[in-house]
């Protein structure tokens, strides 16, 4: 076994910066791009649908290619893929070739993620892994707060086509910059252990059960948020009366909330155990909505949005349980499958959200807690406290 090197890890970061930072530069920006290339609603509505499909099934493959050539090697194909699909980007001169860049596009953000899981969880101790997921969750959230503000002002400044054109060339800049820095770093030509790609494909069915319970809690708490999320806007804007520069700022305290917690939290879960943060974490995704529902004053949202950004405060715990519940060879391969499971039966979500709204808004919403909340009650009866029974042995 390989031992842990850090700098393995410390090369994610700076390239989780980078490429995320690219990315965010142009990507909320896509449907005014394809708009001003000539795109109707119902083409923008497939490249949406189409981005969400991708990332539930780039998972498994994902985890397969990692298991195959590496976490290093395999992210840097994966960074190569992503800037193909960018160069199809800037140089669009009709609407479809972005949704034809789409599955390039796709490969960093959604095959990466088992390769990333696959890092942390080798090149760092079990004590230290719900920090380590803590700083790669606030390292790519940061570009978030800054990027998209200055690919506006691109927009702004020289029109949507050639402010996403430049937009773009400077993500293509960042990302290859990022794969100059994991290319320098260690493991790249080092033995690392690999699996052909039947034999990483062969039981990746077979999670650890506990895995498995934790999987059905994620489950119906990310079904619950799908049932809501993409409807908060509407119900602040227009139920409550606040306008989108309001709910901007709500967003942002959100995210700052997350980023607040994530620290203090993980590091709780390292030193005693991961199940409690967890726990709140799926609580919170059930008191989101449901405050939101009682919600009747723009004043009382601030609290709603404090419940919206401290979901987030479980997430590393959540990510480094699935690396102690991950078969030590076949990390990468477990995490795919793990992402590809609760993906595709969550993909759907929101359709019945918008069901339930179709009724009522409040309805939709409760549902949603009711969903969530029964995430949050399963994963406290029925997943074990791992951290304390290995303690006790």
């Amino acid at each position: 076994m390989r031992s842990p090197d850090r700098r393995r890890f410390y090369a994610l970061l700076v390239a989780i910066v980078l490429i995320t930072g690219g990315e965010e530069l142009w990507s909320r920006y896509i449907p005014n791009y394809m708009q001003a290339l000539g795109a109707g609603v119902l083409a923008v509505a497939a490249y949406g649908t189409l981005h969400d499909l991708l990332d539930a099934v780039y998972q498994l493959p994902g985890g397969a290619i990692t298991a195959r050539l590496g976490s290093t090697a395999s992210l840097l194909l994966f960074n190569a893929l992503a800037i193909a699909g960018y160069v199809m980007v800037a140089a669009a001169h009709v609407w479809w070739v972005v949704i034809v860049a789409l599955p390039l596009v796709m490969a960093w953000e959604s095959f990466s993620l088992p390769a990333t899981f696959s890092i942390v969880g080798d090149q760092l101790p079990r004590g230290e892994r719900s920090m380590g997921f803590a700083l790669q969750s606030i390292v790519r959230r940061l570009p978030i707060l800054a990027a998209p503000v200055v690919g506006g002002a691109l927009l702004a400044r020289y029109g949507t086509i050639a402010g996403m054109r430049y937009a773009v060339g400077i993500g293509i800049v960042l990302a290859l910059i990022a794969a100059i820095v994991q290319s320098r770093s260690p493991g790249l030509l080092e033995g690392e252990r690999t699996l052909s790609l039947r034999e990483s494909l062969a039981d990746a069915a077979q999670l650890n059960p506990v895995l498995r319970r934790l999987l059905l809690s994620d489950i119906l708490a990310r079904y619950g948020e799908g049932m809501a999320d993409i409807f908060v806007v509407l119900y602040v804007v227009k139920v409550l009366g606040a306008s989108p520069a309001v709910f901007g700022w709500l967003v942002a305290f959100a995210m700052l909330t997350s980023i607040a917690s994530y620290i203090p939290a993980a590091r709780a879960a390292d030193l005693r155990s991961r199940k409690p943060w967890v726990a709140l974490t799926f609580g919170f995704f059930a008191a989101f909505p449901l405050v939101l529902a009682f919600t009747h004053s723009v004043l009382l949202l601030p609290l709603a949005f404090l419940c919206m950004g401290l979901r987030e405060i479980g997430e590393p715990a959540r990510k480094a349980m699935i690396v102690d519940l991950a078969r030590s060879e076949r990390k990468a391969v477990d995490v795919g499958a793990y992402y590809l499971a609760r993906n595709l039966v969550v993909f759907p979500a929101a359709l019945l959200g918008g069901l339930l709204w179709r009724v009522s808004p409040t309805y939709a919403l409760l549902a949603a807690a009711a969903v969530a909340a029964a995430g949050a009650l399963a994963f406290i009866i029925r997943v074990p406290d791992i951290d304390r029974r290995e303690q006790r042995a």
